[in-house]
């Protein structure tokens, strides 16, 4: 039980840093287009109507990794996926530094820690409801 326990915590909190960090404040700035981004999207050669609606599934991912549902959870972080994944991508074709290059990559590697921890979690509470019937 305490394994469980400690395991959700951990879960909650490498969700919690991809939902806040990526998913509302990320989506927030996309949205609200500070100067910051408008060089970023014209650095990399996006436009910015693209960064306004990757921002509003940015926010819509965010609410989704909350919600109680697994297929619509498993969509959201296969975009988070994808966002961090061409955000990498997308700074190495334009040479940017290697920090800008590998940060996308670590919160990869965050979603990915969720998302097994996602499915730990729910394998041992079947374990559980099992051992009680």
């Amino acid at each position: 039980m305490k394994k469980l326990f400690r395991l959700k915590n951990f879960y909650y909190f490498t969700t919690g840093v991809i939902a806040i960090f990526v998913g509302i404040i990320g989506g927030i700035i996309d949205i609200i287009q500070p100067q910051s981004l408008v060089q970023t999207a014209t650095h990399l050669g996006y436009s910015l109507e693209f960064f306004y609606l990757l921002g509003v599934f940015k926010i819509l991912g965010a609410i989704a990794l909350f919600i109680p549902f697994d297929k619509i959870k498993d969509l959201a972080y296969a975009g988070f996926m994808f966002d961090f994944i061409f955000a990498s991508y997308s700074h190495y074709v334009v040479q940017d530094p290697t920090s800008k290059i590998i940060l996308p990559l670590i919160f990869l590697v965050i979603l990915i820690i969720s998302y097994i921890l996602k499915e730990v979690i729910k394998k041992q509470k079947l374990i559980q409801e099992q051992a009680q019937n």
